[in-house]
């Protein structure tokens, strides 16, 4: 699903504030709508972590919330080059990563907002879910 209608990116690792230079560009180009949880859980990939499906109710993952460029063009150039980065674009080499999906986030005031992340789709022990 791609399109103007999610208009918001929840991040939790590399891309957050201060984690990467591709961060900096989420805050030049982006608008900060404030931290947020999303369903599912985080695990140690390394040097990065990893958003993987939740399995019980009490699965929370914290990260920040960004609302995209109101300009579709801007916003699709962007979700691109995030996708390259995460390994997810279509031209990168299978298998991939990560995938972008659609989820719902909760920001700091309890709000509901439909968003994209990045999913590891492997399962903590790397066989894909």
């Amino acid at each position: 699903m791609r399109g103007p209608s999610i208009r918001h990116l929840f991040v939790y690792g590399t891309l957050r504030r201060g984690g990467s230079a591709v961060a900096e560009r989420l805050e030049q180009e982006c608008r900060w709508h404030g931290e947020g949880k999303i369903r599912g859980r985080k695990i140690d990939l390394g040097e990065y972590p990893g958003l993987l499906m939740a399995s019980g109710p009490e699965d929370w993952v914290e990260g920040e919330l960004w609302a995209l460029p109101e300009d579709y063009g801007a916003a699709e150039a962007l979700l691109e080059e995030l996708d390259h980065y995460e390994g997810c674009h279509p031209d990168d080499p299978e298998p991939h990563e990560y995938c972008r999906i659609v989820s719902t986030a909760l920001d700091g005031e309890g709000a509901r907002l439909w968003c994209w992340t990045y999913l590891y789709p492997w399962g903590e022990d790397g066989l894909r879910a």
